[in-house]
């Protein structure tokens, strides 16, 4: 059973106030029921992982993307599970064809806002966009799979929104706890909800996992963004 979260988020950039749906980390699984959750949004983020690098599986996932962007437009940014595909050029190509805006290190505008997507330009030998980004005139939202990648690079930049997921919620949560995290290990810091006032953690639409999830249910994402 999947979840939805709702945030409100402040900027005092926008004339017209916005409503971002989040879908992260669905790793290939089944999808129909996320799009009446995420009905009335104006635009779906999506931080990475439609993939299961496990299986090296992601026709779900690209179908995910297909039919999303024919609902609303959507903007999707890479996660590991899309890096570590074993036909990562083919899944590239495939992205393209899906209608959604695919953001590797690249921004675009939409509206009053300029959307942007980042993953670690050593990996995915693209160019550093943040720099360039960060000048942007208006209100500025970026997509970053990994939120410990936000601390690193992106932590008291001009940046008013950060949506990253990742963490899965720390798979098993006690109380407000997560107990593990890949890329940050046992007890993880930054592994659901908001950070800085502007970093916001999905807990992930999937589990690839072989570990079940408790006390922290599958989820998506609404922000109310004004």
């Amino acid at each position: 059973m999947r979840k939805v979260t709702y945030y409100e988020h402040h900027t005092g950039k926008l004339e017209k106030p916005l409503t971002f749906a989040v879908i992260s980390d669905l790793h290939n699984e089944p999808y129909e029921d996320l799009f009446p959750l995420i009905e009335g949004a104006d635009a779906l983020l999506v931080p990475g992982d439609i993939c299961d690098r496990y299986r090296q599986q992601f026709d779900r996932g690209l179908a995910f993307l297909t039919d999303a962007a024919q609902k609303l437009p959507t903007f999707f940014s890479l996660g590991n599970h899309e890096t570590k595909q074993q036909r990562y050029r083919t899944l590239r190509r495939e992205l393209d064809k899906t209608g959604a805006e695919i953001l590797v290190n690249r921004f675009v505008k939409f509206g009053e806002v300029t959307i942007g997507g980042w993953y670690d330009p050593k990996v995915v030998k693209e160019t550093d966009m943040l720099n360039r980004f960060v000048r942007q005139d208006g209100a500025k939202v970026l997509l970053c799979h990994k939120p410990e990648m936000y601390i690193k690079h992106m932590r008291g930049r001009d940046i008013d929104l950060v949506v990253a997921g990742h963490a899965h919620g720390g798979q098993i949560r006690l109380g407000n706890q997560g107990i593990y995290s890949p890329g940050q290990g046992l007890f993880p810091r930054y592994t659901h909800g908001v950070v800085d006032g502007k970093m916001i953690i999905s807990a992930g639409a999937g589990n690839p996992a072989r570990m079940p999830r408790w006390n922290n249910p599958c989820e998506v994402l609404l922000i109310h963004m004004d």
